[in-house]
């Protein structure tokens, strides 16, 4: 996301694996869009942050990925219920982070 000035104000993470997208389903209990997916990680930029080294304390924070390759097993942070691998086509049916519903062009979709 950038804001009026073009600034780029928080960084979001597409994983890609051999059985599709890896998506964030968001903790159940969690005070924005509980239950929805959305990308694989994600959040503000700091102040005194690239957008690179946002992304990678964001897999750090919510995945418990620290640098790469990436790990065959997460340690999922609290705001994260789970982690599913689906292609793209499958999203259609989930309820969607508006955010990622308007990364795919869904805006007004399912969890929207």
């Amino acid at each position: 996301m950038r804001n009026d000035d073009g600034v780029a104000t928080s960084a979001l993470v597409l994983l890609i694996g051999k059985d599709g997208y890896w998506w964030q389903r968001r903790a159940w209990d969690d005070d924005s869009h509980p239950g929805c997916l959305d990308f694989a990680a994600g959040g503000g930029i700091e102040a005194d942050e690239t957008p690179l080294a946002a992304a990678a304390r964001e897999l750090a924070e919510e995945l418990g990925v620290a640098g790469l390759p990436l790990p065959e097993s997460w340690r999922l942070g609290p705001e994260v219920a789970e982690l599913l691998a689906m292609p793209l086509q499958a999203l259609r049916e989930q309820a969607l982070h508006p955010q990622l519903a308007d990364w795919l062009g869904k805006a007004g979709g399912p969890g929207a």
